[in-house]
């Protein structure tokens, strides 16, 4: 039978050992999960992936360099033709990574880098020196001509930190992308997560800087938490419309055991759907019951936060992850542009001038004023 949807990126956990401690890992990464898969068993996947018409590969951990194996396996992806992409925290320097890896041709090789001032990082990843090394990495791998990216994950403790860090960003010829914190690992206290205000000012951020920068001096996006359907953040995100939760749609999720699931974001065992080890992946792609949340949507599923919304056929309830995360279902995403811009009442005066305001904020710190100044006005408006 084929399958109506396209396999564009299978997004696999290489291992879960890791050498940082970060806050906000999700996979409360550390240790190698138990039974994660050998050498001959990753080979094999990545055959199987290949068979189901997978387009790419984005290898990462944990810290993926971590494996002996890299090599070989991110070699037999690039074999197969499928693209590659490699996402690391920048610590672990292989020898020859970088002529190794511009032999292999990635789509991108993606550097996490969450603050502008060295001592937040290093406290933010749990290591003392993993600003410095993670800086130096991505340094010598974009003059080695590789394709860098840096990612930025944000919560409060790292909020105030995006204007400073887009200065020393821009120019260097890298991709950003900026996404929020979420509450699933063990490490990370909800007390740290972004509340609709600051959430909102992220946007905000993004849409300024891709006013004010060519893609040449600093291509930013939001990732595919950063809400939707806005009536002033129209330039936020890679596509130019939320179509909904790709998981099981075009992104396949590895779990480094051979656990497949639609996104590594939501870690939730109920969302396990097969393993590498029993299954093939074109059996499961093409299953007529794979992945039900996201392939048969039915406006029914909705949540009360989503149920009357005018945008509901297409955006279904905003990402799976952040709707689990904050309010225990599907579809019922409350971290939605769409919906922040309702409930503050805000016309499009007073959104424009809260853009211009933001745009004039270049100094670290203004992301905490902006904020501060969404929840004065809102506690005003709740007394």
């Amino acid at each position: 039978m084929h399958s109506p949807y396209t396999l564009s990126c299978a997004v696999w956990e290489f291992t879960l050992a890791c050498n940082l401690d970060c806050i906000h890992c999700g996979s409360s990464a550390g240790s190698k999960r138990e039974k994660e898969l050998d050498t001959a068993e990753a080979l094999k996947l990545c055959d199987d992936l290949k068979a189901a018409g997978c387009r790419g590969v984005a290898l990462m951990g944990g810290e993926p360099f971590l494996r002996k194996d890299f090599w070989e396996v991110a070699s037999k992806i690039r074999a197969l033709g499928m693209e590659l992409s490699v996402i690391t925290n920048g610590t672990v320097r292989p020898p020859d990574v970088f002529d190794r890896l511009k032999a292999l041709s990635p789509r991108a090789v993606a550097v996490s880098i969450d603050a502008a001032e060295p001592a937040l990082h290093d406290r933010i990843r749990g290591r003392e020196g993993a600003f410095a090394d993670s800086w130096s990495f991505m340094k010598d791998a974009l003059a080695a001509g590789l394709p860098v990216s840096v990612i930025t994950t944000v919560h409060k403790l790292n909020l105030g930190q995006l204007a400073a860090l887009r200065e020393k960003l821009k120019g260097k010829g890298l991709a950003w992308q900026v996404q929020t914190a979420g509450a699933e690992g063990r490490r990370f206290p909800k007390k740290l997560l972004l509340d609709r205000d600051e959430f909102y000012a992220v946007g905000m951020f993004i849409e300024s800087t891709r006013r004010r920068y060519k893609p040449e001096d600093l291509a930013l996006i939001g990732a595919h938490d950063l809400g939707y359907n806005s009536a002033r953040l129209i330039n936020v995100s890679l596509y130019e419309k939320w179509e909904g939760c790709q998981a099981g749609i075009s992104i396949l999720g590895i779990r480094s055991d051979g656990g497949f699931i639609g996104c590594l974001a939501i870690n939730d065992d109920r969302f396990v759907e097969g393993n590498a080890r029993t299954m093939r992946v074109k059996e499961l792609w093409r299953s007529r019951s794979a992945f039900p949340y996201t392939r048969n949507f039915r406006r029914d599923d909705a949540g009360p936060e989503c149920a009357r919304c005018r945008h509901l056929d297409s955006c279904k309830g905003g990402c799976s992850e952040m709707s689990l995360m904050k309010t225990g279902r599907l579809h019922n995403d409350p971290y939605c542009f769409y919906a922040i811009e309702r409930a503050d009442g805000s016309g499009p005066s007073k959104m424009e001038r809260l853009r211009d305001f933001f745009d004039q904020c270049s100094r670290p710190g203004s992301l905490r004023r902006l904020s501060r100044a969404f929840s004065g006005r809102r506690r005003r408006r709740e007394t």
